[in-house]
């Protein structure tokens, strides 16, 4: 038996293997230590909760809730008229409907925010008629409309798209078989599509909660405390930062709940499906009054979400470009690309690497560690931010113990790039698995029987045919990271800005139409990564 054990990992450790056990359990710790600040208690943490813990709280679930709902409203319908109709502008809509995930939702925030201003006049003849409660009321109502609006018009797509693909692939047999049974269409959907379609839709509904739990800046803009602005008030307004490592661990344990609850879902989801092969769906033509109205539901959420917020910061941008290009601009600029860059080559580097490792020991346990390692994605960047800075503190405060400078690691680029390792390692990490998958592994063992090692395999065979893939894991990372802003806002070393600080802190000092240029800028590179999910999803199979 121990001869056994000891063959067992000379074969499986290797110098690949151990290097991706000891980079996944690095990426690990800012996790782990926020996990751990779930137990930490102190007169602080009471006081926050006997204040205003449970208003985050309650704030952080209604917004979900309203936001999951709408954006349900928005996508649903949406992906079934372009599964199943074929209408005036039928296939331009089968893909811009997928646009508004390419502005964040601060960036959509800075635009809805002028119809707060735009109703002050109403308002006060509110309060004049009815009094300062329904004032509040309304004012307040107000608020969350709005902020519920532009984040379900940006976030929907998330489930348009797990929709749209639910409903195209469902058996054209099911659909004839309800029609026989005297079914129409709009019926086959509540009775037949719409259940089938569950797993999808938790899947792409918990993305959304995950994206409403992560925004800092709509929520910010808006004066909607939620859990990750407590993270914010708590730490640089009240200077708690074992409060805000509290606050950080009850989001993540909040999210992986969500994610258990997702995964839970799509397992007990297993409906019977025929064997055969599907017939091709025929698509049912609308014109005239029935088109209009196919083309207008799709219309509505493609406007809320893309048309109206880029219209208005194109001219935006058009009335202030000449006061934004100056000198600063162009720094703030470059510091963005600098670091998008340099995190998404390192990103892409760690994911190939993961990557090779699993594919030359192929064991559940290394498996696991990948893919634990990528939790990070999972959780809010406000949170991992939190548990970055708590470990590189405490190395800091090593560090000065044994004779070095104080904040040596904290006041550098370092620390914003290890946290962006941490969050983002699944972004690059999902397309290189992919695209390593589809690698025949009899050509590796072709290349191993001609003389060659792992290394000189993986650069002559695998990387030629993984270019495609690592540029499009490159592109997500690169679109993800310049259009961070929680993490960056609280990581970023003194006078350091990026586009989405800049846009972020522009529109804070009221300076609204400045912000449109490096907004549109976030946008472009946002229509970039959808770029890169199209080419992703076109790759051919090898």
């Amino acid at each position: 038996m121990v001869a056994a054990l000891n063959k067992y990992l000379r074969r499986e450790l290797d110098a690949w293997s151990l290097t991706t056990v000891l980079l996944g359990l690095i990426l690990l710790v800012p996790l782990f230590t926020v996990a751990i600040g779930l137990g930490d208690t102190g007169p602080k943490w009471d006081h926050l909760k006997s204040t205003v813990l449970s208003g985050y709280v309650f704030n952080t679930l209604l917004l979900v809730i309203l936001v999951t709902t709408l954006a349900t409203l928005f996508a649903v319908p949406a992906a079934w008229v372009i599964s199943v109709f074929e209408f005036p502008g039928h296939r331009v809509f089968a893909w811009v409907l997928i646009l508004p995930l390419a502005i964040p939702t601060y960036v959509s925030a800075f635009v809805y925010f002028q119809f707060t201003e735009a109703a002050i006049p109403l308002l006060v003849k509110i309060r004049n008629v009815w009094g300062i409660e329904v004032f509040q009321g309304a004012e307040i109502a107000l608020r969350y409309g709005l902020l519920t609006i532009l984040m379900a018009s940006v976030l929907y797509p998330y489930i348009y798209i797990s929709a749209r693909a639910s409903f195209s692939q469902q058996r054209q047999r099911l659909i004839e078989a309800a029609h026989t049974l005297g079914h129409g269409l709009w019926s086959v959907f509540f009775s037949v599509a719409l259940p089938l379609a569950r797993p999808a839709l938790v899947g792409g509904g918990s993305l959304v909660v995950m994206e409403v739990i992560n925004d800092y800046g709509a929520v910010h803009f808006f004066g909607v405390p939620t859990l990750t602005e407590g993270i914010f008030r708590t730490w640089f307004g009240l200077g708690d930062l074992s409060s805000a490592l509290r606050l950080a661990g009850l989001i993540m344990l909040v999210v992986f709940m969500i994610l258990f609850f997702e995964r839970a879902e799509r397992g007990r989801a297993r409906y019977a499906d025929p064997g055969h092969r599907s017939k091709t769906r025929t698509l049912r033509k609308l014109s005239g009054l029935q088109g209009a109205l196919a083309a207008g539901l799709c219309l509505i959420p493609l406007t809320l979400g893309f048309l109206f917020p880029t219209g208005q910061l194109v001219i935006w941008a058009y009335r202030s470009w000449g006061k934004v290009f100056r000198t600063e601009f162009a720094m703030h600029l470059a510091n963005s690309f600098m670091l998008a860059i340099v995190a998404a080559l390192v990103l892409t580097f760690i994911a190939l690497l993961f990557s090779y490792s699993v594919k030359l020991h192929p064991v559940r346990w290394l498996k696991s560690v990948t893919a634990i390692s990528a939790l990070g994605y999972s959780a809010p960047g406000a949170v991992v931010a939190v548990g970055v800075m708590v470990v590189i503190g405490s190395l800091d405060r090593m560090t000065a113990s044994v004779g070095g400078g104080a904040f040596l690691l904290s006041g550098s680029l370092l620390v914003i790039g290890f946290a962006y390792c941490v969050r983002f390692l699944a972004v690059s990490l999902q397309p290189v698995n992919g695209g390593m998958s589809r690698i025949c592994g009899s050509l590796d063992e072709a290349s191993r029987s001609l003389g060659r090692g792992k290394l000189a395999t993986l650069w002559y065979i695998n990387l030629p045919l993984l270019r495609g893939t690592l540029v499009a894991a490159f592109t997500l990372v690169f679109v993800d990271i310049l259009k961070e802003l929680p993490l960056t806002m609280i990581l970023r070393p003194a006078n350091f800005e990026t586009m989405a600080t800049t846009a972020f802190s522009l529109a804070k000092e009221g300076r609204i139409h400045e912000c449109a240029v490096p907004s549109l800028i976030l946008l472009a590179a946002g229509g970039l990564g959808l770029v890169a999910i199209h080419r992703l999803i076109l790759t051919p199979q090898r």
